[in-house]
């Protein structure tokens, strides 16, 4: 298995399971992207344990969804042990900067650590709301370590509010003594005792876990998504699709639980959904007057949202600057407009703050202390709100309370553009006196051609491509032939885009061989000794428009490809004592959770037991 091409043709979305790796006797599904975070490679099979627990899980949700893609994110070493929260923030980090290029929908994470009785944050709390505002929707395991209910908790993987909390059930109304739930946490249940699962090889195996509850939610909120997406054109928030999980669920007593029905709830969507009326937009833009305090070499950085979702990014200097960002908002409707600083932090006594001196809306300008501003400190959650200041001393948002007044109809946003530079350094072996020759294309439309002598050379293209996109560069390969024994073949040492260098052998990108038809697609490489395409899926914040250009923090360059100021974020995060304890892959067991017992019963099925 490699890694493969983005698949956003996929109407069906895709699923990203982070978890301990894959096994070549587990049905995969149509797997289009893997990446080892524990060890930082491609290859994320596991040869010494056909039945790792990652390898299961998937198989779980590919027999739910047989029609999503999947992407495996391994964050765990071969024999399964204790990984980091850091290990598993990276590989949130990759889904925040790929969910748009890979159109993932859902998010499986099977967990488990820790009993954590009230909501909890972590250091992956600012991926998961990235995720939560983008729709996708994460599902986390309740995790196996319950006492029979007397302690009300849940893992700590899976206690953040941007998260679906999924507790195991007996599939008939009941929990399982090991089933670790809280009615605080616990969003829904699902059975997770004796889930049949059967490899490739016809052998049947019964699994026992929250671990596997999670993917019935999973397939679950993938369906759901699709089934909105068909219906509506938009997708379902978190909190859309918990109202219709409970409406449609089977609840459990008197105790406020309830079990998912997958059936019901799509049934429910079909039925009640109308398809979204086309409502007058209009072009919107929005102007930050911002400067900064740095702290340990970083500037103070800032989402701008609107309605909670994200429309650009800016890192700031010392200096007050105008950060103009372009949109097209409904028209003729209040909208909140939110400047989130998202990189507080000290640093050897010097603290990092955020200055917002003015936010101009359509030619209205806000003061910072006007009253129609306030400053939710934290989470952008409504739970501590203070009045309008230019001084962003804590994380937080500064809210304003824009009127429908400023966003008239009829305006319509320019689409923004950015003037892109795409170099090539490529060399060539020639056949019968003709050197290799290829095409550059992007999104499947020609740029330009070059042809490759036997020495290695810079090949640069100029081209405008939709700005705040991300956009697939793609070196066509397109004379291959061997004339008297020679081979002609084409080398792409490296492509660069807007600055961005990319080794051909980075894990986002791929070759696919003979036509671009994404069916014969294997990880990236240098050596093109057939027909064929090298793909890079560059990240959309690698195109600036003109008018934002400063105001969009770049993605980092190389095969993690996360954003920066996320990655500056987590070094300098202060350790959580509550949270750094290893994370285990989540199922029943005993001390060593992830020492999974193999028992053969009578009908050859293994058990993993929950004693």
């Amino acid at each position: 298995m490699s890694s493969t091409s983005t698949s956003t043709g996929n109407k069906a979305g895709t699923i990203v399971v982070i978890d301990s790796g894959l096994s070549s006797a587990w049905n995969s599904g149509n797997l289009v992207y893997q990446h080892d975070f524990y060890d930082n490679d491609d290859n994320v099979t596991v040869a010494s344990n056909a039945n790792t627990h990652g390898a299961m899980v998937t198989s779980q949700i590919v027999a739910a969804d047989p029609d999503a893609d999947i992407v495996m994110l391994k964050v765990m070493p071969d024999d399964g042990s204790a990984t980091s929260e850091a290990t598993i923030e990276k590989a949130l980090q990759w889904v925040v900067a790929n969910a748009d290029a890979y159109n993932v929908t859902a998010v499986n994470l099977s967990l488990g650590g820790g009993n954590q009785t009230s909501v909890t944050t972590t250091s992956m709390s600012d991926e998961l709301a990235a995720l939560a505002a983008k729709r996708v929707l994460t599902v986390a395991a309740a995790g196996n370590s319950g006492d029979g209910g007397a302690t009300q908790g849940v893992s700590s993987f899976a206690a953040d509010p941007n998260q679906i909390c999924v507790s195991a059930t007996t599939g008939s109304g009941a929990f399982p003594t090991w089933s670790q739930r809280s009615p605080l946490l616990t969003d829904v249940c699902a059975d997770g005792t004796d889930i049949k699962l059967t490899n490739l090889a016809g052998t049947s195996y019964a699994a026992n876990g929250s671990s596997f509850a999670a993917p019935t939610v999973t397939a679950a909120v993938a369906l759901a998504q699709q089934e909105a997406m068909e219906l509506t054109g938009q997708r379902l928030t978190q909190q859309q699709f918990l109202d219709l999980a409970k409406s449609t669920g089977t609840a459990m007593g008197t105790t406020g639980y309830f079990e998912i029905n997958t059936d019901a709830l799509l049934a429910k969507i079909a039925q009640t959904a109308t398809p979204t009326p086309t409502a007058e937009t209009s072009g919107t833009t929005i102007t930050v007057n911002a400067s900064g305090a740095a702290a340990g070499g970083v500037n103070a950085h800032f989402k701008l949202l609107v309605d909670g979702q994200k429309v650009g990014e800016a890192t700031v200097g010392t200096a007050s600057k105008d950060f103009t960002f372009t949109t097209n908002l409904t028209a003729d409707q209040a909208h909140k407009v939110q400047v989130q600083y998202d990189n507080d932090g000290s640093v050897n006594g010097v603290d990092r703050n955020l200055f917002v001196n003015k936010v101009t809306i359509n030619g209205h300008a806000f003061a910072p202390t006007d009253s129609a501003v306030t400053y939710d400190k934290g989470t952008l959650d409504g739970l501590d709100v203070a009045k309008g200041q230019s001084a962003m001393w804590w994380g937080g948002t500064l809210v304003v309370a824009a009127p429908a007044a400023d966003f008239p109809a009829g305006n319509a946003a320019p689409v923004a553009t950015a003037a892109s530079t795409i170099t090539v350094n490529a060399s060539g072996a020639a056949a019968g006196g003709v050197n290799a020759h290829f095409n550059l294309l992007v999104d499947g439309h020609k740029v330009g051609e070059g042809v490759a002598g036997s020495t290695a050379k810079d090949f640069t293209f100029k081209t405008d491509l939709t700005a705040d996109q991300a956009h697939k560069v793609q070196v066509q390969y397109d004379n291959d032939a061997v004339v008297n024994g020679q081979d002609r073949t084409l080398f792409v040492n490296k492509v660069t885009i807007n600055g961005h260098a990319v080794a051909s052998t980075a894990s986002n990108v791929t070759y696919d061989k003979g036509a671009l038809d994404g069916k014969d697609v294997v990880a990236g490489q240098s050596g093109m000794w057939w027909n064929g395409t090298l793909q890079v899926a560059a990240d959309k914040s690698w195109f600036p428009s003109a008018t934002a250009a400063t105001a969009t923090a770049q993605a980092e360059s190389g095969q993690d490809a996360v954003y920066q100021h996320l990655v500056t974020q987590g070094l300098e995060t202060a350790a959580h004592a509550d949270h750094l304890a290893a994370a285990m892959v989540d199922h029943t067991g005993a001390a060593d959770l992830y020492g999974m017992d193999h028992h053969l019963d009578a009908s050859h099925l293994h058990h993993y037991d929950a004693a």
